[in-house]
This record gives structure tokens, C-alpha cells and sequence, in this order.
């Protein structure tokens, strides 16, 4: 006869393989909903900027990329006066092309592509997490700002994936070739730079640095980066260069905050209050443009002093890779709450560090990180276009509420940057190390 325990034993090894067998499977068909959902969203409108992308995309694909590409920096504001790299509009020239090459509507052939590049990236974290579920979240916390809306971010999410992949593997160079990339796609990546840098070439202090660029890898950073600039300036000279300019300066559209949920919002809207006679609060807020960059000044000061804080926070800190992503989030976000010029899309690179860094190490406090970015960026997004780019009418009640949520905004980035500053403390001298020093220094001087 067969023993009671050997029958419990086989009946928990059947318990635990349809659990282990459940929750893949699970995982996989959550994915294939938001896949679905978002294959639904392709005819959904978007935000106004999608008539200024397509606009692009007709500029590039008639006169060719690189002619097309000068002609939209000459005259910008006649395309809604923002700043890209020529990365964008060479995929809204492959958008187009593919398009007309199976008859689709330009509309249509511009969310398509948006799609691909957002199941590319749920792929690509797939094969790095082995996870259905992390594949879903991601797809689903892109949505809205790729398919939804129609915002052009998520043309660099994979190279920024691999990126980070790629320096979390070591493989600095691949990395570095990979991050420009989608530096070229879109600017705002290129916030991340000073927090990579650190972590490549492990500075600690002026002397650290110093050696560091004195060191091969150094060089061999250098030499990527040359290239990649010189194969640019190529094809489109020094545009890319001049874009880029104005875009860190905001010369082309000198605003307080650009419908996003900030501390600069909170400000534009108490300018409002005080320019007009009515009172601001109990209107609808929207985003101030100033006549000059100087009446800026100020909010561009505390910004850079607060980003400097967290780049010296992380100089002390382990040049551990996983601080690296953590002061990166911190350092994003805090531009996202303390800069001007931010605009409602731009959370979207501190999302995709925050799920590299949840891979990294899958804590309680890393699925929290991520979890508060996907919801405030998203929230930021629904607040001023809803799901198809219709503003929601219950933004103002008595009160405008969104002055409400960016003080929220302002408190969470508070909270994040208290918990890296605990997580990542300053490196210690060890105390044998320090008591040697200090017998040799003696001996020396006796």
C-alpha cells in the first residue's frame, strides 16, 4: 500500500505546478489585453501635437529627411516652436513611407508605428525579465502617452532599455552607443547623462576625476561619442547641434511649465493671479509664456541647485549600478517637478528607469517607485487630455484642482529623494584604513 505522506506529496507537487504553471499564464494573457486595448486606441486623436507631428512628417518625407529636417528648425514655430533630433523625424519618415507602401492613412501609419515601438519595448523587457506580468505592466503604463495620445516618447524606450541593460551588463560601450541613440531620438534622455557618467567612470571626489580621464575606458567613451556626432554632422551638419541648444535653453518658448504638474505650475498659476484682476484659483490654470528668459531666472537657479545636490549625493554614494538608477529617477523627477519648460510627456523616461531599476532588484520599495511614476505620469496625461485628448471639464471645481495634484507632485518627489538619500548613503572611510593613515602621518612627522 502506498503511504498517506507519499500521496500528500505528490498532490503538493500538483498544487505548486498549477500554481507555477497559473501565474505565467496569467501574466501572458493581462499582456495580450493591453495589447488588444492598445490596438483599439489607434484611431483615437490624440493631442493637438499629433496635427503638428504629422505637419513634421509631411515636411520630411517631401523634401527628404535631412533638407526636411532644417527646414522645420528655420521656421519652428510654425511647428509648434518645439526642438527635436533628427532621430523623430527620421521615424516619422519611415512612418510615412510604410504607410504609403501599404495604403495606409497618414494618421494611421504614424500610431501604427507608435505601437510597434511600444510592443518592441514590452518585448525587450520581456526577454530581460522572463515575466509576462512586468511586460503587461509596462505595455499598460505606455498607452496612454504612445498609442492613446499620440506622443512620439516612446521611440526611444528601446534604446533606452538596452541601454541600461547593456551598462548593467558592462558593456559600457554598447551602452554608451545605445543611450546616445536615443538621446538622438528625443532630448530628454540626455538628463540621465551626469548620473551615468558617474557610475561608468566611478567618480568619488576632484581626484577620482581626475584619474578617470587619464583611464582607456574614458578614451573609448570619448571616441564612441565623437563618432557618433560625426556621423550625424554628416547628413544634417550642425543642426542637431543648434536644436539642441535651444532646446536646454528654451529659447524657442520661454514658459513657465507646459501642462505639467509642478512646482513652476503652482507658479504660473499665482502669476495669474496677480496679472489679473479676477481671482487665478478659481479659474482654469494654464501655462504662462514670459518675453524673456530672464523672468525665469529664478526658478532655473533652484532647479540647479537641487540637481546639483543630487549629482553630489550620488558622487558620495557606492558606485553601485543599482544607485546609479536610483539617483538617475531622483535626479529626472527633480527636474520634472523643479524646472520650467516641462511638458506633460516628460515623465516618461523616469518610468522606464524605474522599471530597469525594479529588475535590477525586485524590492517592496522598487515595485513602489515604479508604481507611484506609471500612476503620476498618467494621471498628469488624463488631467489635461483624458484618453482621446479631450480635457476633462472637472479639472476646475471652485477650485482648481490641478494646483492641488502638483502639490502632491512636489511632495512625492520629496518622499523619493528621502528615501534615496537613506538607501544610498555616503561611502564611509573605514576606521583601519583612517587610524593607519593617521600612525604613518605621525611617524612622518616625528
Amino acid at each position: 500500500m502506498r503511504s498517506p505522506g507519499a500521496h500528500n506529496d505528490r498532490r503538493e507537487r500538483r498544487v505548486l505546478m498549477i500554481r507555477l504553471s497559473f501565474q505565467p499564464a496569467a501574466g501572458a494573457l493581462v499582456l495580450m489585453l493591453t495589447v488588444v486595448l492598445s490596438l483599439m486606441m489607434i484611431r483615437s486623436p490624440g493631442t493637438s501635437d499629433v496635427a503638428l507631428f504629422l505637419k513634421e512628417t509631411d515636411t520630411v518625407y517631401q523634401s527628404g529627411l535631412a533638407a526636411g529636417y532644417s527646414n522645420i528648425l528655420i521656421n519652428h514655430y510654425d511647428y509648434g516652436g518645439t526642438e527635436y533630433p533628427p532621430g523623430h523625424y527620421a521615424n516619422l519618415y519611415v512612418a510615412r513611407a510604410l504607410g504609403n507602401a501599404v495604403g495606409l492613412s497618414p494618421l494611421i501609419s504614424f500610431k501604427v508605428l507608435i505601437l510597434i515601438f511600444q510592443l518592441v519595448s514590452a518585448g525587450i523587457i520581456l526577454l530581460i525579465s522572463g515575466d509576462f506580468w512586468v511586460a503587461a505592466a509596462l505595455n499598460a503604463s505606455f498607452l496612454l502617452n504612445g498609442v492613446g495620445l499620440g506622443y512620439t516618447d516612446v521611440f526611444f524606450a528601446p534604446w533606452l532599455i538596452v541601454a541600461l541593460w547593456a551598462f548593467q551588463s558592462r558593456r559600457y560601450l554598447s551602452g554608451t552607443a545605445l543611450f546616445l541613440i536615443a538621446c538622438f531620438t528625443k532630448w530628454q534622455p540626455i538628463i540621465l547623462a551626469p548620473f551615468i557618467a558617474v557610475y561608468l567612470l566611478q567618480i568619488s571626489d576632484l581626484r577620482s576625476l581626475r584619474n578617470a580621464l587619464n583611464t582607456w575606458l574614458f578614451w573609448q567613451l570619448v571616441i564612441v561619442v565623437l563618432l557618433l556626432f560625426a556621423l550625424l554632422s554628416l547628413v544634417f551638419g550642425i543642426a542637431p547641434l543648434l536644436s539642441l541648444k535651444n532646446a536646454i535653453s528654451g529659447a524657442t518658448t520661454p514658459m513657465v511649465s507646459g501642462n505639467a504638474l509642478n512646482l513652476p505650475w503652482i507658479a504660473g498659476c499665482l502669476a495669474r493671479l496677480v496679472l489679473k484682476s479676477s481671482s487665478a484659483l478659481r479659474q482654469e490654470c494654464t501655462y504662462v509664456v514670459v518675453p524673456s528668459l530672464r523672468y525665469l531666472l529664478p526658478i532655473k537657479v533652484m532647479f540647479a541647485i537641487v540637481f546639483g545636490a543630487v549629482i553630489v549625493r550620488m558622487i558620495q554614494s557606492n558606485k553601485s549600478f543599482q544607485n546609479c538608477l536610483l539617483f538617475s529617477i531622483v535626479g529626472f523627477v527633480s527636474y520634472l517637478i523643479w524646472n520650467t519648460g516641462v511638458h506633460e510627456n516628460h515623465w516618461f523616461s523616469a518610468v522606464v528607469v524605474a522599471f530597469m531599476l525594479m529588475l535590477h532588484a525586485r524590492t517592496r520599495e522598487h515595485w513602489a517607485i515604479v508604481t507611484i511614476l506609471v500612476v503620476m505620469a498618467n494621471i498628469n496625461l488624463f488631467v489635461f487630455y483624458g484618453i482621446t485628448g479631450t480635457e476633462l471639464e472637472s479639472r476646475v471645481l471652485g477650485l482648481d484642482l490641478s494646483i492641488v495634484l502638483a502639490i502632491l507632485y512636489a511632495v512625492a518627489w520629496l518622499f523619493l529623494a528621502m528615501y534615496a538619500w537613506q538607501a544610498a548613503p555616503p561611502r564611509m572611510v573605514p576606521r583601519e584604513r583612517s587610524t593607519n593613515k593617521s600612525a604613518s602621518d605621525i611617524s612622518r612627522l616625528s
